[in-house]
């Protein structure tokens, strides 16, 4: 039985092709169907397929193999390198910045100041020397800056509505960002407002209402009762070292909120009672405004972007420059490039990259120039021609006696291959369809010789039971060619 499948298998690719059944509306391969072929013969007690009917059903389960096997079309996207370089740039000591002439192609907005969205990309040719003991070229501390404003920095200078303060800490310019929210509304008596930490709750106003009575809560825990007047303002804030404290001001306080945000404070709440309501009924109530900052974040000169590119902040002209920082002492090693080496910029996919200059020999003399290079990705469509193969995993299970079935499997399409004289699996046809359907086919091969009948699987219509069968293997051998040329 394996030999003749075998064989048959060898014969038919060369002129099957692969898919769908042509003249029907449904998939039909070895991975999906089996063949019920008539046992004819028992040997030692194993049924075999055997005679006309055998040779019949092996040529069907070849080509059933077969039409598991197609061409397909396999395609993706990969990411392709691509670069984009600038003329070459001569070293004469000067301190140059990269524009969009000698680079078309830079991929960011580069111009002489850093002005709305455009950056400065600066090098300090004085500071990159050629060293001819190692052949490189060797760049030294700030040799290389990039600077940007407050629209370009990569600084996380957070929402339109923070506050930027500028100040001076242990001699290094350093910018404190806050939080801010100004606002204002009214309280009955009774009532408690919160914010950032602190709660006031409304005790009592005076019977000239010029004054409230309130409950102050900290942040801490710590509680205190204090009278507010009418138009007065109240600081309350918790400092750098989480010290609270209460400072009161007979107008807007100006002077002493700046001074608080410069020296680092974590958080301030500013309160003013702006008038007082009492009603006929009784009602009372506090009308109030207040402005509250948190300090959210804070950048300090030397502090490390990445690598070796540190902050020189200007927060009072709103400037931010990246350098090369070079310090052997404290862990900032030398740069150095040899040939085809680049060095990397914090500015999407930016290089630097020395061009040497060699004698006759191909020693390296000394550096011709610089050319900046932009290194990106494109996505590009890859097509490759493959093979699908939807086939059983096990040839020999494709092909099963006629005694095996005692139902109708739901996943796989059934094909009957003989009348029911030879083939013992149509006494399952007719507990499943009924006799009088049965009957009508068996009549119908009778008349015409052989049948190619299709029945939907009434457990699962997705799959079919496909009877081919005639009045004597030559029609039945007749059925099973017509219908394989059908797929």
């Amino acid at each position: 039985m394996r030999k003749v499948l075998s064989v048959m298998m060898s014969f038919l690719f060369l002129v099957s092709i692969a898919g769908a059944v042509q003249g029907f509306n449904f998939m039909i391969n070895s991975a999906n169907a089996v063949i019920v072929l008539p046992t004819t013969k028992i040997v030692n007690g194993q049924p075999l397929h055997i005679g006309e009917d055998a040779i019949t059903g092996s040529r069907l389960g070849a080509l059933l193999v077969l039409k598991g096997i197609r061409q397909m079309i396999f395609s993706t996207y990969v990411d392709v390198p691509i670069e984009y370089h600038s003329i070459l740039i001569d070293d004469n000591d000067q301190y140059y910045k990269l524009n969009s002439i000698d680079m078309p192609d830079v991929g960011v907005n580069v111009g002489d100041s850093p002005v709305g969205d455009a950056i400065v990309v600066a090098v300090n040719f004085s500071r990159i020397l050629y060293n001819d003991t190692i052949k490189e070229a060797q760049f030294n501390d700030r040799s290389i800056e990039i600077i940007f404003n407050e629209n370009t920095t990569p600084l996380n200078l957070g929402e339109e509505t923070n506050k930027m303060i500028s100040t001076v800490v242990d001699g290094k310019d350093t910018l404190y960002i806050y939080s801010y929210e100004e606002n204002s509304g009214s309280k009955a008596l009774g009532e408690i407002l919160t914010i950032g930490g602190w709660k006031i709750k409304f005790i009592d106003i005076d019977t000239e209402q010029e004054k409230t009575l309130v409950d102050i809560m900290f942040p801490s825990g710590f509680s205190k009762t204090e009278t507010l007047h009418k138009d007065k303002y109240y600081i309350l804030y918790v400092d750098a070292n989480d010290d609270e404290d209460f400072e009161p001001f007979d107008a807007y306080p100006s002077a002493r909120i700046q001074e608080l945000l410069q020296s680092g404070v974590k958080k301030i709440f500013i309160f003013s009672p702006t008038d007082f309501f009492v009603g006929i009924g009784g009602t009372r109530q506090v009308t109030y405004k207040y402005e509250y900052y948190e300090k959210i974040r804070m950048y300090q000169d030397g502090e490390i972007y990445e690598g070796q590119w540190v902050w020189d902040i200007d927060p009072e002209n709103n400037l931010f420059t990246l350098y090369l920082h070079v310090d052997s002492e404290n862990d900032f090693p030398k740069v150095t490039l040899g040939e085809g080496e680049i060095l990397k910029l914090p500015v999407d996919g930016l290089n630097i990259q020395p061009v040497f200059t060699k004698d006759e020999n191909g020693e390296i003399t000394g550096i011709e120039g610089y050319r900046f290079v932009r290194i990106d990705t494109i996505k590009k469509k890859v097509t490759i021609p493959t093979v699908k193969a939807d086939v059983t995993s096990d040839v020999n299970k494709l092909i099963i006696e006629d005694t095996q079935p005692t139902e109708l499997p739901t996943d796989k399409h059934v094909i009957i291959v003989g009348g029911w004289v030879s083939n013992k699996a149509w006494k399952l046809l007719e507990q499943v369809y009924g006799s009088s359907t049965i009957q009508s086919i068996k009549d119908e091969i009778m008349n015409k010789g052989y049948v190619i009948e299709i029945l939907d699987n009434p457990y699962n219509p997705q799959y079919k039971v496909i009877i081919l069968a005639g009045k004597d293997y030559t029609l039945t051998r007749k059925a099973v060619e017509e219908f394989m040329t059908e797929i």
